[in-house]
């Protein structure tokens, strides 16, 4: 699916439901503003039959419809209740199941595909509440599952798919904030105790291969908040941003599980992955874009007919984080990246076959790199063709935080900062301190093993002499290296370029 009609759908749900008459909520302004917001973004709502009654309205063959041109989605429901409680507040009924039809073109010349989405929600309570500048729908449900439907269409007999997805103890409460039509505002949180599914797809008749995927997951909780923009300007013009959006979002979940196995006589392969927990925030609007992501205790096991032996690694922890302007500004801006893998161990197949002889130490590796500074942006980054005409950001100044590696027995760390004068190409101004320890040893164990060329052990250690100095403990090495004006580079005091 094209990332613009993702991003339509998503905002588009996210909005549904969020005008309407400023009066106190009934059945009737709920029906008209889901219409009315329907049609703002791009899609109809209807229903074949519509029964008011004594402070309730029935919808019967309620459907609903989007189409971007390349994929269209119709969703449609039995029947839906909307009864006023005589508080302000409104409670929807809906019938158990919720089917979905996705159609679209898989191939240009081809006969579109209809893929069958089946949504079953038994017992589940929404109520709407508040006021229409302010709606507050709140949902609960013991099980959601999530099913495969019917696939018609396509030149050919279709894949077998057999879909089974629970996700148990659904809770969820979502705020609208319509005060601003052409800008609207959210705020929702969600959690679930578990989930967990299955996917099996079988080719056509006649074609070889079987695929399948497990899926599990814990607790899990989320939350987000933000402005979704003018979603009338989105439905008009769907590959562009729309104005005024800020999206900003967080869950947590207690852990995560997948196996996803392809059964073939010649490509066949395993994947297996787990960990005990882990998060995601993040936030994107015209201004900034930035994210967090971070996993503990995950392993990993990788088993295919073209991998000579099964590749098994464990990480202890895991993070990776970005943070960059995207506006223009006449000012700098802070920029920052973190990438840090602690403790990440291989299996024994993978040392087998690289070191049978047991010769190298097998510690745990870490790669640590934290960077932050200051840019100034020329053109917003969301509007510039990075491929033509000058870069649209000015690098002004980088610090290491810090820099850490750690493996088989040798570990480097450095911090160190510099300035970036303005120019096509910035040039910097500053200092890396580095230090190694264990470096030597490292070298003399890959002596050892005649694993790496003698000749290239002997540049190696002259290059370590050169342009490194003793530390002030046994096997450590320490080095300055300074970047001057005019593009020089000393590793101390040496020069380099």
């Amino acid at each position: 699916m094209p990332k613009t009609t993702l991003l339509t759908l998503t905002l588009s749900v996210a909005a549904f439901g969020a005008s309407g008459p400023a009066l106190a909520l009934t059945a009737d302004e709920l029906w008209a503003q889901w219409q009315s917001q329907a049609a703002a973004t791009g899609q109809s709502m209807a229903a074949t039959e519509v029964v008011p009654g004594s402070g309730s309205l029935t919808l019967n063959g309620l459907t609903t419809t989007f189409s971007d041109g390349e994929v269209s989605m119709v969703g449609r429901v039995d029947q839906l209740v909307m009864t006023e409680n005589g508080d302000g507040s409104v409670s929807i009924d809906i019938s158990d199941r919720y089917d979905v039809t996705i159609t679209f073109v898989p191939d240009p010349g081809t006969p579109p595909v209809n893929l069958g989405i089946i949504l079953n929600a038994p017992d589940l309570e929404m109520t709407a509440s508040g006021t229409p500048e302010a709606i507050v729908y709140q949902y609960s449900a013991p099980m959601v599952t999530v099913e495969d439907g019917p696939i018609t269409g396509g030149d050919g007999p279709p894949p077998t798919i057999d879909m089974t997805i629970a996700i148990a103890d659904v809770e969820a409460t979502y705020q609208v904030d319509a005060s601003d039509p052409t800008n609207l505002g959210y705020d929702t949180s969600s959690s679930f105790s578990s989930m967990a599914g299955a996917v099996n797809i079988l080719p056509p008749p006649g074609e070889e291969g079987r695929m399948k995927l497990v899926l599990s997951a814990g607790a899990t909780t989320s939350t987000g908040s933000g402005r979704l923009g003018n979603i009338a300007e989105l439905a008009a013009n769907p590959d562009m941003i729309p104005t005024g959006f800020d999206l900003n979002g967080a869950f947590e979940y207690e852990s995560l599980g997948l196996e996803l196995t392809f059964e073939h006589p010649r490509d066949a392969f395993t994947v297996i992955a787990s960990n005990e927990g882990g998060s995601l925030s993040s936030s994107f609007s015209e201004a900034a874009l930035a994210y967090r992501l971070t996993t503990t205790g995950s392993s990993t096991y990788v088993a295919g007919a073209e991998i000579p032996v099964p590749v098994e690694f464990s990480v202890e922890s895991a993070e990776l984080a970005l943070s960059v302007p995207l506006a223009p500004s006449g000012d700098s801006q802070p920029v920052a990246m973190r990438i840090a893998y602690q403790d990440l161990v291989l299996g024994a197949g993978v040392w087998q076959m690289a070191d049978p002889t047991g010769s190298f130490p097998r510690d745990p590796l870490t790669v640590i790199a934290d960077l932050s500074g200051s840019l100034r942006v020329l053109e917003s980054l969301l509007a510039a063709d990075m491929d033509a005409g000058p870069p649209p950001v000015e690098l002004q100044q980088m610090t290491l935080n810090e820099l850490r590696v750690s493996a088989a027995g040798a570990t480097l760390t450095g911090t160190g900062s510099a300035e970036f004068a303005p120019g096509p190409v910035p040039m910097p101004v500053g200092s890396v301190d580095l230090q190694l320890s264990g470096g030597l040893a490292l070298l003399d164990t890959l002596q050892a093993t005649g694993i790496v060329p003698i000749e290239q052990l002997a540049m190696a250690r002259g290059m370590l002499g050169a342009f490194a100095r003793p530390g002030a403990t046994p096997d450590t090495l320490e080095s300055t290296i300074e970047f001057t004006e005019g593009g020089g580079i000393t590793a101390n005091g040496v020069p380099l370029q």
